[in-house]
């Protein structure tokens, strides 16, 4: 069984990485405006970074994969992971819906629980703000280690063997 793993984009860590700087740097910027005495900005900084990389550590260590696509499967790990068989689904396609691009899911007539366009369209906004981010009908893909378009290309692939 062949098993892909697609991770978050390392553009993506380095940009996190980079906005913390950036507000590390306006938050010493303001105590030090205010007169902080420099002990307290310093035990502050070390306070600071000390949550920084405790979060971000535990973050990198336990990269799990954000999509993991077999044979049979394709599982979604966002906050509460989803599994999606091959098996019912017909294809895949590219979108968009408030600047997020998402692989949709276009599953065959007779799936259980397969709705027409309209009504999947209608129940984007929720399924958007969900825990099961985009359960069932589609995956968001920003921020991966390869693009949306390769993605679903991948996946048409697989269904198609």
């Amino acid at each position: 069984m062949n098993e892909i793993k697609i991770n978050i984009s390392t553009k993506r860590w380095i940009l996190a990485i980079l906005v913390i700087l950036a507000m590390y740097a306006v938050f010493m910027g303001i105590s030090m405006a205010f007169g902080t005495t420099k002990d307290n900005a310093i035990w502050l900084s070390v306070f600071l970074i000390t949550v920084l990389a405790i979060n971000f550590g535990r973050a990198f260590l336990t990269n799990n994969p954000r999509l993991v696509i077999t044979d049979v499967t394709i599982r979604v790990n966002v906050q509460e992971p989803w599994i999606v068989q091959l098996a019912g689904v017909d294809s895949f396609y590219v979108d968009e819906y408030e600047g997020q691009k998402f692989i949709g899911i276009r599953y065959k007539d007779n799936v259980e629980g397969n709705f027409p366009e309209d009504l999947i369209v209608k129940g984007r906004k929720q399924r958007l703000k969900a825990a099961l981010k985009g359960y069932p009908y589609e995956i968001y893909v920003n921020g991966l280690s390869m693009k949306p378009q390769e993605i679903c290309d991948l996946l048409n692939s697989r269904i198609n063997k």
